[in-house]
């Protein structure tokens, strides 16, 4: 059955949408929040459709989690970006508290947006075991390796301030983190699931990396509180206002905000220090 949320969602989009387009205020400078959340509405009511349950019907308080981590993790990326300058905004309302509250409120539809995408995708079993017939093995020195990579990889930018490393940052925390957790042999871990040869949730996360990526391309092409790239490679051969070198990073981060969750999550769990004294 679809959810009545669902319907909500689709006259959110249209909604938006019309007030943007028409440059209705104050609807067309909240466009991103409006739009976002009828999207997450509407995935979440197809999900539940077509397998019975769904993060917002079912599992309210993770739902309210997703939104909180969500706004979190693109602080931190944000701070980055002090560093780094990948990215601007144009088009934002004088008042600063306005600001930092449509910001925040935009920043808490990410996570869930990517985490319902690949919900969705995953419904339809388009990734399989047999997909690849390798067998991974997944050494101790290649976990420790991949860590000391990826604390690297984040430190770095810090101190070397170009924009290329984006690339280092959208990689990092994956490097660094999914290894604790497959040491830990936590189940979530994306290598953990390469080794098990279970291909659904890695390929529908990557997938639904790009789906998400080009609806924010979309969307924000249109809008009139946007965001403006600094991307040195290609630069002119662009999806909407992104260069298309920086659209391959969709992918990559949709992991990376599923293992930065999981690892949050696994923090506060009960078994970590059990496990960290168990590596």
């Amino acid at each position: 059955m679809f959810k009545w949320y669902g319907f909500l969602g689709i006259l959110m989009i249209i909604f938006a949408e019309f007030t943007m387009f028409l440059r209705i205020q104050p609807f067309a400078t909240w466009f991103l929040p409006i739009v976002w959340f009828g999207y997450i509405f509407l995935v979440d009511s197809t999900v539940f459709m077509l397998k019975g349950n769904s993060l917002i019907n079912n599992r309210p308080k993770r739902f309210i989690t997703l939104l909180c981590v969500s706004v979190i993790f693109w602080y931190i990326f944000e701070i980055y970006n002090q560093f780094i300058h990948g990215w601007h905004y144009a088009g934002l309302p004088e008042s600063r508290a306005i600001t930092f509250a449509m910001g925040s409120i935009s920043f808490a539809t990410i996570v869930p947006a990517v985490f319902e995408t690949w919900e969705l995708i995953r419904q339809f079993h388009l990734f399989n075991s047999r997909m690849i017939r390798i067998k991974f093995k997944i050494s101790k020195y290649l976990l420790y390796a991949s860590i000391l990579t990826g604390l690297i990889f984040l430190i770095l930018p810090f101190f070397y301030s170009k924009p290329f490393m984006w690339v280092f940052v959208w990689t990092g925390f994956v490097l660094l983190l999914d290894p604790i957790m497959f040491l830990l042999h936590n189940e979530k871990s994306l290598l953990w699931q390469v080794k098990k040869r279970k291909f659904n949730t890695v390929f529908s996360l990557f997938l639904a990396g790009y789906i998400c990526g080009f609806l924010w391309e979309f969307w924000n092409y249109w809008q009139l509180t946007k965001w403006y790239y600094t991307v040195p490679i290609l630069e002119n051969i662009k999806i909407f206002e992104i260069p298309v070198v920086g659209f391959l990073a969709y992918g990559p981060f949709a992991w990376e905000l599923y293992i930065m969750y999981h690892f949050v999550k696994l923090l506060f769990s009960k078994k970590f220090l059990g496990g960290v004294a168990g590596i």
